[in-house]
């Protein structure tokens, strides 16, 4: 597996750009439905399932697979869809991931993709556009 080579620099980037843009507050008993209505108003099937992350973990705010995310009591949108984004790529937080991310932002939070590709570009941050999921994500069961 290939180094995670721009993990901080996407933790960074979104400080500095996504955080102040992006006002959603998903508390834990919407969290599914928050994520289902992402899933679904893209054509995925198979949405994840939402599980409460460890109280005893602090340090990770939230995490996902495939087929799993673990969410805090309360959380911004944006991070769900960071999560999201890493349950639909398989590249850490590599070209493949940031491109799913910048397409969720832009559909769920309004973020305009020139102003990410823009800061993106400026952050030194490589992206893919047109990603397109994971198989297991479409086939159907």
């Amino acid at each position: 597996m290939m180094k995670d080579y721009q993990r901080q620099r996407v933790y960074d980037w979104e400080d500095d750009v996504v955080r102040s843009r992006c006002s959603t507050i998903v508390r834990f008993e919407n969290g599914q439905q928050y994520v289902d209505g992402v899933w679904l108003a893209n054509g995925w099937e198979r949405p994840p399932k939402v599980l409460p992350s460890s109280q005893r973990v602090r340090k990770v705010l939230a995490s996902a697979s495939y087929g799993w995310i673990k969410l805090p009591d309360e959380i911004a949108g944006w991070i769900i869809l960071h999560e999201l984004a890493h349950s639909l790529t398989d590249d850490g937080h590599g070209p493949n991931f940031v491109g799913m991310y910048i397409e969720l932002l832009e559909r769920v939070e309004k973020l305009s993709r020139l102003l990410t590709m823009y800061t993106l570009e400026k952050a030194g941050i490589d992206y893919n556009l047109g990603v397109k999921p994971l198989w297991w994500v479409v086939c159907r069961s």
